[in-house]
């Protein structure tokens, strides 16, 4: 065992070799009855020691397919899974426990598109990275309808007037306890990175946007998506998200709502975030297209493949009429590179050439990811949804290799990939430490000719790839 003291109570977590594990820490009270649909509020601090030892549940939620790609690669964990509506709790993996360490920090945002993941899950483990002196902090927050619906009486009640962002806000509250409390884990708490894959990436281009987070973290980490030039277009007004809200769940009152069970309102409709009125008082996108987002460095990319997983037959149709980009059988490409591709693109580009971050000097990198994972051979995977063969590199296919996480997938793993993996480790780690991945990665300047490194079979420096499609998509009107 090993103990730290926090302003909320003692806590008690364990030795995994050379790395101290925390786990199930709360970092709210829990969001259960008058709580739900509310912001996250402060944890009760407790009398004696809190053992740490075991994860809390996770968030409500469905389960991907089981013979999905997202399942095999994210979700088929060792350990079974738990689920509560009380899930706002985080976990800790550090080195060197006590104020003294002051180690850089990470903290991890899962993705899951607002409606799956948990800070719990195997491939998230935070040891590999604590184990090159960075503390690493992995969460859960609300999702789906419990974590972001917006509804006329949920804005009644509160006293901005707001609604939705629920689980934003439960990041926020996280990144405040951070400051608060990382010291007694090791951490410095001016010296946090926020990282986060798919939705979780999403989130940073919030975070970045929203005022109040200002001061909280120093550097950010986006892998695979962004909040900003979405192909859906931008986030929805507090009005329309509200009117949503009110259709779904037309003739009920948010009195009633809450006394129904949060398993059957997790089910119901997709959500995410909205430009709510209190947190985001403004879309983010127009935030860092007017140069205000928050001036830090910054580190994206994404997948070769993205749109593998997404892609239907019925897409097609959704290809631009005479582009020689995406001709005919190109759906696939287009579904990946307009939800995936180009805003991370985008994202890169803006920072890149905002006058808050040329005039302070503050860097963006990008990396693509090329390399394809080796699947079991007889692994219970259905087809690609577009009928094509394989699933090649895939969304959330580097997720393996940016924590070093190689051993949470008994999958047949080559010299190659664990020479990726720690290739990538170490330059995520280099990044939270150092602010910069590490000399053999040029920062990236946001022109057509700007550098991007490729982890594939080989890692080198390249420039973007199919800008032509870039800007074609960077001129459609939205919704693609």
């Amino acid at each position: 065992m090993t103990r730290v003291d926090t302003a909320d109570g003692a806590l008690d977590g364990t030795w995994e070799g050379t790395v101290a594990v925390f786990r199930g820490l709360p970092f709210a009270a829990p969001p259960v009855g008058a709580l739900r649909w509310r912001p996250p509020a402060p944890v009760t601090p407790w009398a004696g020691v809190r053992p740490a030892a075991e994860f809390a549940p996770a968030p409500l939620q469905p389960s991907p397919p089981r013979d999905s790609i997202m399942w095999h690669t994210n979700f088929a964990d060792r350990q079974a899974l738990v689920m509560s509506e009380d899930c706002l709790y985080l976990n800790v993996w550090t080195p060197s426990p006590g104020p003294a360490a002051a180690l850089p920090v990470m903290v991890w945002i899962h993705g899951g598109g607002n409606r799956y993941g948990y800070g719990s899950q195997n491939i998230h483990n935070g040891a590999a990275l604590a184990r090159r002196g960075v503390v690493v902090v992995t969460l859960n927050h609300r999702l789906g309808s419990l974590g972001f619906l917006a509804h006329p009486d949920l804005a009644a009640e509160d006293e901005h007037g707001a609604s939705g962002n629920y689980g934003l806000l439960d990041i926020v509250a996280v990144l405040q306890w951070v400051r608060r409390s990382i010291a007694a884990f090791g951490g410095d708490p001016d010296r946090v990175t926020v990282a986060g894959n798919s939705a979780g990436a999403a989130h940073i281009t919030h975070l970045m946007a929203a005022p109040e987070c200002r001061g909280l973290f120093r550097a950010a980490i986006g892998q695979s998506a962004a909040g900003i030039f979405r192909a859906e277009g931008p986030a929805p007004t507090q009005e329309a998200a509200q009117q949503q809200g009110a259709t779904l769940f037309k003739g009920r009152s948010i009195e009633s709502l809450r006394r129904v069970s949060g398993v059957e309102l997790v089910l119901t409709g997709h959500f995410g975030p909205i430009v709510d009125g209190r947190l985001l008082t403004r879309d983010s996108q127009d935030v860092f297209l007017a140069g205000e987002q928050a001036p830090v460095p910054l580190l994206v990319g994404a997948n070769a493949d993205e749109g593998a997983n997404y892609t239907r037959p019925g897409d097609e149709s959704r290809l631009p009429a005479g582009s020689a980009e995406y001709p005919p059988g190109a759906a696939r490409l287009f579904v990946g590179e307009s939800r995936f591709n180009f805003p991370v693109w985008r994202w890169a580009v803006t920072h890149a050439t905002s006058p808050t971050t040329t005039r302070t000097g503050v860097p963006t990198w990008l990396y693509r990811f090329e390399h394809e994972p080796p699947l079991p051979t007889g692994l219970d995977l259905a087809a690609p949804p577009d009928g094509r063969p394989g699933y090649g590199v895939y969304h959330t296919a580097e997720l393996p290799y940016t924590a070093d996480n190689l051993a949470m997938r008994d999958w047949p793993w080559t010299d190659v990939d664990h020479d990726l993996a720690a290739a990538m480790g170490d330059a995520w780690a280099a990044f939270v430490t150092d602010l910069d991945p590490g000399p053999h990665w040029p920062a990236f300047d946001g022109t057509d000719d700007g550098a991007v490194l490729v982890f594939g079979k080989d890692i080198h420096v390249s420039r973007p790839r199919r800008l032509a499609a870039m800007h074609l998509l960077d001129q459609l009107p939205r919704p693609l």
